[in-house]
């Protein structure tokens, strides 16, 4: 029987890596999507909302450990591909602390929120007054 529980358990462990690792992954494209609540707001290619961290410095994540395990950060390899010019030229990148390279909107680091499951879910907007959808200006 405890072998069967340790083998479940790290069953369930691969599984939650496999899903932070996927929510890690490198956006392909960032386009926006109309939302009644929120106005025109930042998606990435799968339809995932993406938010801003009030707290946060231009260029400078203050998202990590607990943070970061509820609000992954959007890392990337380059900027990625919009439909919109002027929404590409307001995109950038900043380094994380640990080497790894964040996506960022007018300088807003950008994060998914992990109980956002299905596209055009908002399920972080205005959590703890700090955490807001990215609207496209």
């Amino acid at each position: 029987m405890f072998k069967h529980t340790l083998r479940a358990t790290l069953l369930a462990a691969l599984f939650v890596a496999a899903l932070s690792s996927a929510a890690l992954a490198s956006t392909g494209s960032v386009g926006t999507t109309a939302n009644p609540q929120a106005g025109n707001v930042l998606v990435d290619d799968h339809g995932m909302t993406l938010y801003r961290f009030t707290p946060d410095q231009p260029n400078t994540s203050l998202c990590y450990g607990g943070c970061a395990q509820d609000w992954p950060p959007v890392i990337v390899d380059a900027i990625p591909a919009t439909q919109d010019p002027a929404l590409g030229a307001n995109l950038g990148i900043a380094n994380r602390t640990d080497g790894s390279k964040q996506l960022t909107y007018l300088g807003a680091p950008l994060y998914y929120y992990v109980d956002d499951v299905q596209p055009g879910d908002l399920n972080g907007q205005g959590i703890g007054g700090v955490w807001f959808a990215i609207t496209a200006s």
